[in-house]
């Protein structure tokens, strides 16, 4: 079976995630969910997952709170997401 997300990725998607749970602005089940999936994330993170992330980062990103810089970061993984999540059932 394919990893959904290469080493990079996961590295990558843990740092968000991370970074998200401790945006003191944004509400407190954001940032124990982001906290949550951060110790999940993995290569072999399930499709489903990667979609509940998504959602989460969709979410997230729409906050007035967040920083320019790190929604643009959310944004661009929701759009990864979502492609790797859709890939996964086709497989």
């Amino acid at each position: 079976m394919e990893s959904l997300l290469s080493s990079a990725q996961a590295t990558d998607l843990v740092g968000l995630l991370a970074v998200v749970s401790v945006q003191t602005h944004l509400g407190h089940e954001y940032r124990e969910e982001a906290d949550y999936w951060a110790g999940q994330v993995d290569p072999g993170l399930a499709a489903d997952d990667a979609r509940t992330i998504g959602w989460l980062l969709e979410e997230v990103a729409g906050s007035l709170w967040l920083p320019r810089p790190m929604e643009q970061w959310a944004r661009s993984w929701v759009v990864s997401l979502e492609e790797l999540a859709g890939g996964a059932d086709s497989g």
